[in-house]
């Protein structure tokens, strides 16, 4: 009974305070409780995803403007290609209609005569020997063969292999009758021909043209009827081959 009375003296002394915590505590859970629910309001008002920023109304987002590089915003003048491009269109141009004006290939375009023609239809039957001597049937001796024999028949036409003039006309007792025509910086020297030549020095020629009959060559009557050509580049003879097309 006695425990009983000190219990109750002590509760009753203590008793405010206890009540006083109690009221605190209920006082801070409430505050804690406002607090959370105020918080999760402005999460709710101002949403924002980690690692961005929130964009108010009326603001352009700066990622957003790198989508429109380069388009034309509309009431904004547009520059003008800078002089270089201009230029480069210019020189385009220009470069086609150059070849639009250039002659096309084909049927219509003209077609060059060629340089060199054979003197007289036939084959060549002694080629150019250069300074290897070869044996002379006729003179029987070994000389060097200074141009080329074509064989034909006796009386053929010999006709100019290209355009010249007419620099030399006349008989030579080992090669014949021979006409020699300056073409450029070559001189064609036509041997074995008949003595009714239709040419004379001074006379223009032109490529193809006639300019005698095919007679013989006193210094090769042992082969078949031809015709003795050499080509002289200015002092020099060569190998009429190197003109030959």
């Amino acid at each position: 009974m006695e425990n009983k009375n000190k219990f109750s003296s002590m509760w009753k002394g203590k008793g405010f305070y206890i009540a006083l915590g109690v009221c605190v505590f209920a006082a801070v859970i409430s505050s804690a409780l406002a607090i959370n629910r105020m918080i999760g309001g402005l999460g709710t008002q101002n949403p924002a995803s980690s690692g961005s920023m929130t964009i108010e109304s009326g603001v352009e987002d700066p990622w957003d403007q790198g989508e429109q590089v380069g388009k034309a915003e509309s009431g904004v003048k547009v520059e003008q290609p800078s002089s270089s491009s201009q230029s480069g269109s210019s020189s385009s141009s220009a470069s086609g209609a150059a070849q639009e004006t250039q002659p096309e290939s084909g049927a219509g375009q003209t077609v060059q005569e060629p340089s060199f023609s054979l003197p007289v239809e036939g084959r060549v039957v002694v080629p150019y020997s250069g300074d290897e001597l070869v044996y002379n049937e006729t003179l029987e001796d070994w000389r060097t063969h200074n141009g080329i024999d074509i064989s034909a028949s006796s009386g053929a036409p010999v006709s100019a292999a290209m355009a010249g003039e007419v620099t030399a006309v006349g008989e030579n007792g080992i090669w014949g009758y021979q006409v020699e025509i300056a073409s450029g910086d070559l001189t064609l020297r036509y041997c074995g021909l008949n003595e009714d030549v239709q040419v004379k020095v001074g006379d223009t020629v032109t490529q193809g043209q006639q300019i005698a009959t095919l007679g013989e060559v006193p210094a090769e009557l042992a082969q078949e009827p031809h015709l003795h050509f050499e080509v002289l580049r200015g002092e020099s003879l060569i190998d009429p081959g190197e003109i030959m097309n």
